[in-house]
């Protein structure tokens, strides 16, 4: 009796601790002083490229002044036709969103049970050949949450390449390592280019085989020497995404009732069971829609609650030619925005009023806007599509104009005191903008 109350116990203290734990993720440590001063501000691309057998990842240079800002480091996952990131984790919570291609993802969390079995019979001493965890297929235009330190591996079932953009929260609570950003790689070896580069240059390459004595591998996994070594991928150099020899197969059963077995150890009330990705692309599901300027779609905790665990948002934009996201802030969050088509003229302005970022972004720039900053985006000629990471579960934005904004709010008197118009220039300002998120330029 006792064992069960402790038991219970344990199981809603740590039920318990995820919570309030992930509701307070985001508790940062704060990045260096003065990170978020900026007298201008740039939109690089990916500073170094690590090439696999089989794709490669890009990493944006996380000591740049943005990024530190934003506390977040970022990197572009590309997997070619037949090929499989293999499983790995990272130290942070992350954000992930799929820019083209198709696959299957699978999450491994330790003490989920595996809710996929294969066997070879049909009688009472049927031996089981395959058992694993749930698998969820992506497609272009799914975000998908990553946990910190629970692993996923990435399967390109498709003939044409998967790009992935993802964000690393690495000054969030859950990494309590540093602000340098790691893969901790299950399987998977350095490649030449590896072997070269400065030890805290990410990925690293050894997966966490390697530095075992073999002996032990082979006693853990009760396995021989040999085959202790192959897990090791001492003479492999393919790196991080290899070559399939073939199509995988995947078990595609139906997945037993193993909330019946569950063992009420805390994990499966909270990471186990969540739904760990939604598409943002479907226009139908847009929180702002113009027939003419454009479509915002936002994934928050509320329609993806994994995200109250990972702390972090998504915005899905796309601009027609000539349309424009009017004037606005956000109030609670930094915003790191990933162009994934076309191009736009964007404006940025900072705290003094003073412009710290006026030009053109283009297809794979990224582009980081801190918290409370002002923003207008004006789409180009073929149109311009964006995927902006928020570093908050739940962001709210502040308009300058339009039918919902700031000056709308305000009295016409307090409007001419303030800006020195006139009466019928103060109701213009106030009320001759009817939209409220997009709107077409009056050139277009």
């Amino acid at each position: 009796m006792h064992k069960l109350l402790f038991s219970l116990l344990s199981a809603a203290s740590f039920s318990l601790l995820l919570f309030f734990h992930g509701s307070e993720a985001r508790q940062r440590e704060l990045p260096l002083p003065n990170a978020c001063h900026f007298s201008q501000i740039d939109s690089p691309g990916p500073a170094h490229a690590t090439k696999f057998e089989a794709g490669q990842m890009e990493v944006w240079d996380h000591t740049s002044s943005e990024l530190q800002c934003a506390g977040v480091t970022v990197a572009r996952i590309t997997l070619q036709a037949n090929s499989i990131f293999l499983p790995s984790f990272f130290s942070p919570p992350a954000l992930a969103y799929v820019v083209q291609g198709e696959g299957v993802m699978g999450t491994i969390a330790s003490g989920c049970p595996e809710t996929y079995e294969e066997g070879g019979g049909g009688d009472m001493h049927r031996r089981f050949e395959d058992m694993h965890q749930k698998m969820e297929d992506f497609r272009r235009g799914d975000v998908f949450a990553s946990l910190a330190g629970v692993s996923q591996w990435w399967y390109n079932r498709g003939n044409s390449d998967v790009v992935i953009v993802i964000v690393l929260d690495v000054t969030n609570r859950e990494n309590q390592l540093d602000q340098v950003p790691r893969m901790f790689q299950i399987a998977g070896s350095k490649t030449q280019e590896q072997q070269q580069q400065q030890p805290l240059t990410w990925p690293s390459g050894k997966n966490a085989f390697s530095g075992f004595d073999p002996k032990i591998i082979a006693e853990a996994f009760k396995i021989d020497i040999e085959t202790a070594k192959k897990l090791q991928n001492q003479k492999d150099n393919r790196g991080n995404i290899v070559r399939a020899n073939g199509p995988l197969h995947f078990i595609s059963s139906p997945s037993r009732q193993w909330q019946q077995d569950s063992t009420g150890n805390g994990i499966e009330e909270t990471y186990c069971t969540e739904r760990l990705h939604e598409n943002i692309d479907d226009p139908e599901r847009s929180d702002f829609f113009s027939t003419r300027a454009g479509r915002i779609s936002t994934l928050n905790s509320f329609n993806l609650p994994v995200l109250s665990l990972v702390r972090l948002n998504a915005i899905r934009g796309v601009l027609y030619s000539g349309g424009m996201m009017l004037p606005h802030w956000t109030a609670n969050a930094h915003t790191v925005l990933y162009v994934t088509g076309g191009q736009a003229k964007i404006q940025v302005v900072d705290d003094n009023g003073q412009s710290v970022f006026n030009a053109q972004v283009q297809q794979g720039e990224l582009l980081v806007v801190p918290q409370g900053f002002a923003v207008a985006k004006t789409a180009g000629e073929t149109g311009f599509e964006w995927i902006a990471f928020k570093t908050n579960d739940n962001t709210y934005m502040n308009t300058l104009s339009g039918g919902t904004s700031y000056l709308r709010a305000v009295p016409v008197d307090v409007i001419k005191a303030a800006y020195g118009v006139t009466e019928e220039e103060a109701k213009r300002v106030k009320f001759s903008q009817q939209e409220t998120m997009l709107a077409m330029t009056s050139s277009s």
